[in-house]
């Protein structure tokens, strides 16, 4: 098969293609071609790709086209992995959120949908070209708010698309680390329904038993976390644990699991406290602070990217490749496990894979339109994607999941239609104190924030909030 990469010179591509490429027969007289708009960085990946036991293995070839249009022709397959808009902007986003009360955050929050505004444009070209050059081709994208991007596609567009989130696998580390171990089990076996960073394990197995039975024996006196192991550093174990104790303590209240610990979707079920216990008025960054860690984040962009060309110019042994995972600054030549992205290239190669991803409703969720972008459990079977039940969300979670999957769905109408009007409509759908005053305040100045990094037609949506 043939692959594209859009973003191509992002690092993490090379754990994924070790995962990818591990599977010779996806490969087998294919091609993987890596574009971005630095193509010196897109030659640096392919040159390190090509240095991995696993390409070494496999009859492959790795190009780096430097227009689009080349990267397209005639792929199976298209992988978006980007992020648009500028660091500041996002970051004094996200201190203006937190003045009117709001959670900021990459995807499901105000700043996620900002940044869906001035991802949307570069997505919908991306998928306007393929029609002309690879008509037949998925487009999974791994750009945040994946729901709203691929909603814009998969209903504007001929293109089907599909968003892969990186917590794909989370319930395989959070459940094995509640019945008692740090590591991501291979027992699991779900199917979940919801919205991207808010979905829930509806039914599902764990080591061949059913799992809520399980996981009710194993809760129902003296649970503790259990031990983490250390190489993370203390500050993220802290994060990990922290998420699996909420995460049990929703199950204990509320009776549903979450599919996904992602910290933004999470933090919908527990809105105002999170507000509290984040404290931020105190702690949100003025724009001194904000200069002071663009200088930072570029030099240790710098520094990895001296240190990634420095290895290239090294013969890389077995051992580096063995234990780059939990080595400091080389996490990136880790082969990934289960990765999202890998599942869907077998998938389109013709295997049958079970597969969670954000696409159109399409009648698998109940008490949602077909043209709602969800997350959902499907099968990939012969190339085709397909629910892989029928299924409803817990009744406890139907409304704010429907109110943000009708805000994200209507985002992506937005940006494809350019109508500012619409744009006002999905911003104050989103369901956290709808309406308000302080909702239309702040979605003004985000706007206003972001003007000269979205579509000219959006920015008068300040005229209708």
């Amino acid at each position: 098969m043939k692959v594209a990469f859009v973003g191509g010179g992002a690092f993490r591509l090379v754990g994924i293609l070790r995962e990818a490429l591990s599977f010779p027969e996806l490969f087998a007289d294919g091609e993987i071609r890596l574009f971005d708009l630095n193509a010196p960085r897109a030659q640096a990946v392919a040159r390190m790709v090509a240095k991995t036991p696993e390409f070494a293995a496999v009859k492959c070839r790795i190009t780096c086209p430097t227009r689009l249009e080349d990267a397209l022709e005639g792929v199976d397959m298209v992988g978006v992995i980007l992020m648009g808009g500028s660091y500041r902007t996002h970051r004094l986003a996200d201190k203006i959120s937190n003045e009117h009360g709001f959670l900021s955050s990459d995807n499901v929050s105000p700043n996620g949908a900002m940044l869906g505004l001035k991802t949307g444009a570069t997505l919908l070209h991306i998928a306007r070209k393929m029609e002309r050059h690879c008509s037949k081709a998925w487009l999974v994208d791994f750009a945040n708010p994946i729901a709203v991007l691929s909603g814009m596609i998969n209903n504007h567009t001929k293109i089907q698309a599909f968003g892969i989130c990186e917590g794909f696998t989370n319930h395989e580390w959070d459940l094995t680390r509640i019945f008692g171990k740090d590591e991501q089990g291979d027992g699991c076996a779900v199917e979940t329904a919801g919205i991207n960073h808010l979905s829930f394990i509806l039914r599902g197995t764990y080591q061949g038993r059913e799992l809520f039975a399980a996981l009710n024996r194993r809760l129902k006196s003296g649970w503790k976390m259990c031990r983490m192991d250390s190489y993370r550093g203390r500050a993220v174990n802290q994060r990990i644990a922290s998420g699996v104790v909420e995460l049990v303590r929703f199950y204990r209240e509320l009776g549903v699991l979450i599919f996904s610990t992602e910290g933004d979707g999470m933090e919908h079920m527990n809105y105002e406290q999170c507000m509290a216990r984040k404290n931020y008025d105190v702690a949100a960054p003025g724009p001194a602070q904000i200069s002071v860690e663009l200088k930072k984040f570029t030099e240790a962009r710098a520094a990895a990217q001296q240190q990634f060309a420095t290895l290239l110019d090294k013969k890389l042994h077995v051992k580096f490749w063995d234990s780059a995972g939990k080595t400091s600054g080389v996490e990136w030549a880790a082969k990934s496990k289960r990765s999202a992205f890998v599942e869907m290239m077998r998938g389109r190669a013709g295997q049958t894979v079970p597969i969670v991803t954000s696409t159109l409703n399409l009648g698998a969720v109940a008490g949602f339109t077909d043209r709602t972008v969800l997350e959902y459990s499907q099968i990939i079977e012969k190339g085709k994607v397909r629910p892989a039940g029928h299924y409803q969300v817990p009744a406890i979670m139907h409304g704010m999941l429907a109110g943000i999957a009708n805000h994200q769905t209507m985002l992506g109408d937005a940006m494809a239609t350019e109508d500012p009007k619409l744009l006002a409509q999905a911003l104050l759908a989103y369901p956290i104190r709808q309406f308000s005053p302080a909702a239309r305040s702040l979605f003004k100045q985000l706007l206003r924030l972001n003007r000269d990094e979205i579509q000219p037609q959006l920015r008068r949506a300040v005229d209708y909030l």
